[in-house]
């Protein structure tokens, strides 16, 4: 009768140690993502899997110029990078000083700034009410902000890795 009951405590133990480590496995953050989240919240608003140098930008219209001005990232040991920036009129809230290394070009009607090395560890900023029309640039595709969150909504973007429980979860 003794070694039933310890046969059945081992088993039980076993599972018990089993499950332990698959749920600890499924929490450890593995999956580099760029990730959305409400600001205020906290609350997941989109992901997507990423690697190392991975690039996508942001698009939006400049509220006094109502011109395009388009930055370029990339990710790069967990960091946001700003690499590029491109936008067709000079003036108020433009870069107006160069750091080491950066060139300002002027082609096809627009200022580039080329070679930025400027890191972020995440980008913060409002999704546009009226017109800015926020754009993320992202493999291949242009998503508007306003379908991810609300206009007016404070967001944050960055990198970071998600587990499998919080890929399966949404947080």
């Amino acid at each position: 009768m003794r070694t039933q009951k310890g046969r059945t405590a081992f088993r039980l133990f076993s599972l018990l140690l089993l499950l332990a480590a698959v749920t600890g496995f499924c929490t450890i953050p593995l999956f580099p993502s760029l990730v959305i989240r409400d600001t205020l919240s906290h609350k997941l608003m989109w992901s997507s899997k990423i690697s190392d140098d991975t690039t996508f930008g942001i698009r939006w219209t400049h509220s006094i110029h109502r011109s395009l001005i388009e930055e370029q990232y990339r990710i790069q040991g967990g960091q946001i990078i700003l690499a590029e920036m491109s936008f067709h009129d000079y003036g108020i809230g433009m870069e107006n000083e160069l750091s080491p290394g950066e060139e300002l070009v002027i082609s096809d009607g627009a200022f580039h700034i080329r070679h930025m090395n400027r890191v972020f560890p995440a980008l913060h900023l409002f999704i546009g009410q009226v017109r800015a029309n926020h754009t993320l640039l992202f493999a291949g595709k242009e998503i508007p902000l306003s379908s991810i969150d609300k206009p007016g909504a404070a967001i944050t973007i960055q990198a970071e890795k998600r587990s499998i429980l919080s890929k399966i979860g949404g947080y």
